[in-house]
Order: structure tokens, then C-alpha cells, then sequence
């Protein structure tokens, strides 16, 4: 994508939108809650001190840290609070994860397991940790709604496997995993095997017990729950052989030098609150729009196709993901921000050309067809008229892009028609 002089990109406008707003990227970021921002601001304003000090400030930040520590511990169920370790969020989280237990291992060969759908946070490493000839990765196929298979986790591990990494809930199509039972088949076969999931996107919706996922590790973070961005955690179950990658001070148990973020830590602690005490009226209305957004959708747009799961109890709530034949995501994402409403793509738009969602691909979309992939993540403050606004506009919106097209999008190929139906 080519920037103009003044450092814009020109796909995107210079300024800000007028008019009301329709937020559906919750997946992306949320907004801060302001009970969050209300903990958060004594230590920005009066407890700003480096927790690594010794005068009588800095204990009383320290002492917040404490405490946020051991309130997250007791929310994911770990039984020590020591077991929650501070990052600035899900993807060090993640490359900590991926790094520590692959450097930490004394094994001979070092073999990891992960899937073909997880987010580039995962993916990206592992791939540069195949260059540098550090780990052997072996990336597992997908089922067509997103999710990924125990038995084909199981039937991969080998003796040498000292790592296997399955997310969650996928940020893009919203499919669930069964990790408990994941765990379950990894450790009957390799006792020594360390489980990882990024639970980015399921703590935030769902809440998450570590014992009961039975995972050795889990990355989750602050800013996907309504709290602040700059703050994350990964879960390390004692005894989980991890090397730390960030060094230079004792921080976080040697894991992760850096003084911490104690604001960003405080409110962290206080959107998890939040989200265990709304949970359930959270997940009932996040449901509620996404049921609507999933029928009414290919029924107002043709050839639209839902991607990942149907059955909403088995999709992450709020999120709605679907690919459009014959437009590009990126453009469709585009004139839905000059009508006011802000979503997402599982495009990646680089040097010019509009790359097909990487996960889209792995569950055997057509790249033609998840060349426009959008993805509509509903929150807390969505409403009603919101879904009414989205369901407005993008029929019109699709209809005029496929007309400047030069391919007619008069009938669908052969090809889609398993994702359309």
C-alpha cells in the first residue's frame, strides 16, 4: 500500500469520519471501561514509582501489582498467583511462550505442534525459529468451520515434541477448540509435552480456568476485556520449563525484565473483575445481535458466505465473520467507514496487493472468495440499531464495488457453493 507524501496512507481517509459511529471491531481492541480508567488513574497521578524501589511509594506500587496479581490468579483458577507472569501483551505472551520453552528444553530435537489458523503472533515466530534451525514445526489442517482436531494434535506428537500451541477461540472466525480435551490426549501420550493456548480472545468473552483447560501455559491480555492496552499476562504452571527472553533486571521472576506497567496492571485486574461480573449478561447479548447478524447477512447479500461456526454455541460470542464474492474486504471495509461503522478483515493489504486471510485458506475457502472476508465483532455497547445500521448499508455498498468490477458477479463458481449453502 503506497503512503502519500504527508506519511498517510491513501487508502484510508485523512480524516476523521463525521457523524455517529458504529464500533464492531471489538475483537481488535475495546474501549476502556471507566471503572478501569477510575482504578487506574492513582497510579498514574500519585503512585507512579518503579515498584523495584524501596522507599515507601514504590512498596505501595509494588504492593498493587501484588495484589492484581493475585485477584487475575484467582480468576483463571491458578493456584498460586506467582504463576502469573506480566507482559506488555498477547503476542510477547505468546513469543515468550514459543521462545522460553523451546530455549529452556534439554531435549534432543526440539519439535512444536501448532495449527495453520492461529494468529500471526504464533505463526510468525515459529516460522523464523524454523529459519534459524531451533525447532521443527509441524502445521496442522483445520476443519472447514475453523477448528481444529484433538485426534490429528494427538497423532502428531512425537517423543520429540516438547511444545504443542492451539488457540482458544480463533480471532477471526470465532471457532472454539476443546483444549481441555487436547491437553488431555498430548499429555497421554507425551507426559513431558508442554500444552500453550492463546486465550486472547476466549478470557475476554468466555473466563478461562487453567486447571480445568489443563494447560501448562496461556496468553491472554487486558485491552480485548475493556481494559488497557499494554498489559498482558502468560500463565506458567509451576514446574513448566521456561527461559526467559527479555532480560536485564529480576522482574516477573527473572522471566520478563522491565519495570512494570503498575496502571496498566491495576486496570487489567479490574477489567477482569468486570468481565467475570458481567459474563453472563455479556455473552446473552453479544449472542442475541450475533444471531441476528448471521441470519440476516447472506439474506440481505448475495453470495455472502458465513465463515466458522453456525452454531453460536460453538463460536466465540459477538463475532460474525463472512466472505463476499467478487469485491475485496478491504475496499468493502473502507466505504463502511465513510458511512460511519468500523469493522475488520482477515485480508492483509501489503506492497499494493490484497493477500487472502491466511485462516480463511488453511479451513479451504477459495482464495477468490476470502479475498473479501469481513469481520464484524459486536461488544458490550452495541445495540439493536447498530446491527440495523450495518444490515443498511452494505448491501448497497457490495452492489456498487461489483459493479465497477470487470469480472461480473452475475453466478457464483462451482467452487464456493459448500460456503455459500
Amino acid at each position: 500500500m503506497r503512503k502519500t507524501g504527508d506519511g498517510t496512507s491513501e487508502a484510508y481517509p485523512r480524516a476523521m469520519p463525521e457523524g455517529p459511529r458504529v464500533y464492531l471491531d471489538h475483537a481488535a481492541t475495546t474501549p476502556p471501561d471507566p471503572a478501569v480508567v477510575e482504578a487506574m488513574l492513582p497510579y498514574l497521578t500519585e503512585i507512579w514509582h518503579n515498584p523495584s524501589s524501596i522507599y515507601v511509594e514504590a512498596q505501595e506500587a509494588a504492593k498493587a501489582i501484588d495484589r492484581a496479581r493475585a485477584r487475575i490468579a484467582q480468576l483463571i483458577g491458578a493456584a498460586d498467583a506467582e504463576e502469573v507472569v506480566f507482559t506488555s501483551g498477547g503476542s510477547e505472551s505468546d513469543n515468550l511462550a514459543l521462545r522460553g520453552v523451546v530455549a529452556a528444553s534439554t531435549r534432543r530435537g526440539k519439535h512444536v505442534i501448532t495449527s495453520g489458523v492461529e494468529h500471526h503472533a504464533i505463526l510468525d515466530p515459529l516460522e523464523q525459529m524454523e529459519r534459524e534451525g531451533v525447532a521443527e514445526v509441524t502445521v496442522l489442517p483445520v476443519r472447514p468451520d475453523g477448528s481444529v482436531d484433538p485426534q490429528a494434535v494427538e497423532d502428531a506428537v512425537r517423543e520429540d515434541t516438547v511444545l504443542v500451541s492451539v488457540m482458544h477461540a480463533n480471532n477471526e472466525v470465532g471457532a472454539l477448540n476443546d483444549i481441555a480435551e487436547i491437553a488431555r490426549r498430548v499429555k497421554a501420550k507425551n507426559a513431558r509435552t508442554v500444552v500453550h493456548t492463546d486465550a486472547v480472545q476466549s478470557a475476554a468473552h468466555l473466563g478461562v480456568n487453567v486447571d480445568r483447560l489443563g494447560v501448562d501455559l496461556m496468553t491472554f491480555t487486558a485491552h480485548k476485556m475493556y481494559g488497557p492496552r499494554g498489559a498482558g499476562a502468560l500463565y506458567v504452571r509451576h514446574g513448566t520449563p521456561l527461559q526467559g527472553q527479555i532480560l536485564g533486571g529480576g522482574q516477573e521472576r527473572r522471566i520478563r525484565a522491565g519495570t512494570e506497567n503498575t496502571a496498566a496492571i491495576v486496570g487489567f485486574a479490574r477489567a477482569m473483575e468486570i468481565a467475570a461480573e458481567r459474563r453472563e449478561a455479556d455473552i446473552s447479548h453479544e449472542r442475541s445481535l450475533q444471531e441476528r447478524l448471521i441470519a440476516e447477512l447472506p439474506r440481505r447479500v448475495p453470495m455472502l458466505a458465513i465463515t466458522g461456526p453456525r452454531d453460536v454455541e460453538r463460536r466465540l460470542p459477538g463475532n460474525v465473520s463472512c466472505a463476499v464474492g467478487f469485491v475485496e474486504g478491504e475496499s468493502v471495509l473502507l466505504a463502511l467507514d465513510l458511512a460511519g461503522i468500523a469493522a475488520s478483515s482477515g485480508s492483509a493489504c501489503t506492497t499494493g496487493s490484497v493477500e487472502p486471510s491466511h485462516v480463511l485458506v488453511a479451513m479451504g475457502v477459495p482464495e477468490e472468495l476470502a479475498r473479501g472476508s469481513l469481520r464484524f465483532t459486536l461488544g458490550r455497547m452495541n445495540t439493536e440499531a447498530d446491527v440495523d445500521r450495518l444490515l443498511e448499508v452494505l448491501p448497497g455498498i457490495v452492489q456498487r464495488l461489483r459493479a465497477l468490477s470487470p469480472i461480473p458477479a452475475t453466478e457464483a463458481p462451482a467452487a464456493w457453493a459448500p460456503w455459500l449453502d
